[in-house]
């Protein structure tokens, strides 16, 4: 299971980022807090009620299930067979039904039954067009009603038969998938039987969803519903994270789906409490001068100035834009933290990364689409002048706080090197790391290059970090790799091919160090989780690393840069393979 220092700021960056991605998963639980019942609890009621209609004893012990078959009923005990008996007509099944979820007079005056903290969090949500998608097993209405105070009416699918003349999904400011009906009708799923299996167009229209979208799952535990658990089995392999959040300790089934589809876990948090505080990180975010809405319309000026060689300066004005945004941003940043609280040191790391977003999710799509490599002496420019925007302190400062003005750059190598990686140009994932230089002001020496200066350990010190975000065993690189993963999610098909991207240019990191070698450095190996990851079965991580590199990279660049004969070269990469099987943890 993967776990981020605290997955909420990584998702509501990744919800501003990319609106409309990320759809919602939700159970009972978001609505148990405004008072309305569980499917069982109200089969339990109705069924106490048939049974003293019937002249049956109903005490503590009674037992729906047992009495219902004692009936001789051949039909399981469940919400449809129950009102089959308990009322002849529509009106009349509605009738039984709606105190369960429309409030008293009573009960609105106090809160209950109407939509909660969740539902009206969730609503703000869907308004911002940052949730398009809602996926609920619930039967209220709860939800409905808090988007419509909004101002928008959700289209909303009920049963299997209304699939089909539904408008699409991405036409639509909001759709709720209701899998389990709605109350007021009689098309509900609530036993064992009903909840084995969807029909076709359900089925069909569930799997599209967990296929097409980052998934938020939320008051929802897996253990009474087969069928949908089936399809998020069936979906391990998703294009986009998935994240669950429980106000309790996870349970077997949703430790076994977590795990195995590498979820981000958010333990100990009710609903009422997780969403309003997403919204709250949202609008935060939105505040931020790096307005995430404008992504989509400067990726469509750089795809359109990109390959024309007239607009080539419109290009470079996209990133001087972004990088003066970020230069500002220093200029006003605190020298050090207010104090050393964990709350304080995670605000600080979200801020970094959200200020730094769109300028490298800007570089990561202009290497990826530099096919004629024409501008590989721009994206050297823009790591150098990340590196720059680093503002001296002139009064009192703390170290580590003060190194994080370099996180920027080092997610722009990265994202850059990744992105080279993944376009076969590895001449210019090796002048990125290569020819953008620095002068540390309190050290000065001669300029030094980006492989060394941004090194992950240089950047984010280990025990800040482990503060934050727990102990890992190489905790920079954990929080780099979990950074980076929304980041290039344009890049990538899904989050374990973005891991494996990272991971690559984690090696290319030290090989470069390797390689590179100037006689005021100190020539050690880079280190990171991809020390934990072979791409290459049964073969140890490094060996499988360095397989990789020779068969689908492109070593002949990388010792021209060096400037090393291939006899040369190929003893330095054994020598790299050696160093890297012989690092720990500690490193």
């Amino acid at each position: 299971m993967v776990t981020f220092f605290d997955p909420r700021p990584s998702l509501a960056t990744a919800l501003v980022g990319q609106p409309g991605v990320y759809a919602l998963l939700i159970g009972s639980g978001v609505s148990t807090g405004a008072g309305i019942p569980t499917g069982w609890e109200v089969v339990d009621a109705l069924a106490r009620r048939a049974a003293v209609a019937a002249g049956s004893t109903v005490d503590e012990g009674f037992d729906p299930s047992g009495w219902w078959e004692s009936q001789g009923s051949s039909l399981p005990l469940g919400y449809s067979s129950l009102l089959g008996v308990l009322g002849s007509t529509p009106a009349a099944r509605r009738a039984l039904l709606a105190p369960f979820f429309v409030p008293s007079d009573e009960e609105r005056e106090i809160g209950l039954k109407v939509p909660g903290p969740s539902h009206e969090a969730i609503a703000s949500l869907v308004q911002k067009g940052l949730v398009r998608v809602i996926v609920t097993t619930n039967f209220d209405r709860l939800l409905e009603r808090a988007i419509e105070a909004q101002g928008i009416s959700p289209q909303i699918i009920t049963s299997d038969a209304m699939i089909q003349g539904m408008e699409p999904m991405q036409h639509m400011q909001c759709t709720i998938i209701k899998l389990h009906g709605d109350y007021a009708g009689l098309s509900q799923r609530n036993t064992i039987d009903e909840l084995a299996s969807y029909p076709t167009r359900t089925r069909r229209l569930l799997s599209r969803v967990l296929d097409e979208y980052g998934l938020i799952v939320s008051g929802w535990s897996g253990e009474w519903d087969p069928a949908l658990v089936g399809a998020l089995q069936q979906s391990a392999n998703r294009r986009y994270p998935l994240y669950w959040t429980s106000r309790s300790s996870l349970g077997e089934v949703a430790q076994s789906l977590t795990t195995r589809s590498g979820a981000h876990v958010i333990e100990n948090v009710s609903a009422d409490d997780f969403f309003p505080d997403l919204l709250s990180r949202v609008e935060a975010l939105e505040s931020m001068t790096n307005a995430p809405a404008s992504f989509n319309l400067l990726l469509s000026q750089l795809k359109r100035a990109l390959p024309d060689p007239v607009r080539h300066i419109e290009v470079r004005d996209l990133f001087d834009r972004q990088l003066d945004q970020l230069r500002n941003y220093f200029r006003s940043r605190p020298t050090a933290p207010a104090d050393n609280s964990r709350e304080t040191w995670e605000s600080g790391y979200t801020e970094v990364v959200a200020r730094s977003t769109t300028l490298v999710k800007l570089l990561v799509a202009g290497v990826h689409l530099d096919r004629n490599r024409e501008h590989t002496g721009l994206w050297v420019d823009i790591i150098q002048e990340g590196m720059r925007a680093r503002v001296s302190p002139e009064a009192a400062y703390n170290r580590s706080w003060d190194d994080l003005q370099h996180l920027p750059a080092l997610l722009l190598l990265t994202g850059g090197v990744a992105a080279a990686v993944a376009a076969g140009h590895d001449d210019v994932a090796a002048a990125l790391l290569r020819r953008p230089r620095w002068t540390d002001p309190f050290r000065p020496t001669e300029p030094q290059p980006a492989y060394y200066v941004l090194k992950e350990t240089r950047v984010l010190q280990k025990d800040p970090l482990n503060a934050v975000q727990g102990a890992w065993q190489f905790p920079a690189s954990h929080f780099l790799v979990e950074t980076m993963v929304p980041l290039l999610d344009g890049l990538a098909n899904g989050p374990q091919d973005a891991r494996s991207l990272v991971y690559k240019a984690e090696y290319r990191f030290a090989l470069a160090t390797s390689l590179f070698k100037e006689p005021h450095l100190i020539g050690l190996a880079a280190s990171g989780e991809f020390l934990f990851e072979s791409p290459v079965p049964h073969q140890r991580p490094a060996r499988g690393w360095a397989a990789d590199f020779q068969k689908f990279g492109s070593p002949e660049p990388w010792r021209i840069e060096s400037g090393k004969k291939r006899a040369a070269f190929a003893e330095t990469l054994e020598e790299l393979s050696q160093r890297l099987e012989a690092i720990t943890p500690s490193e």
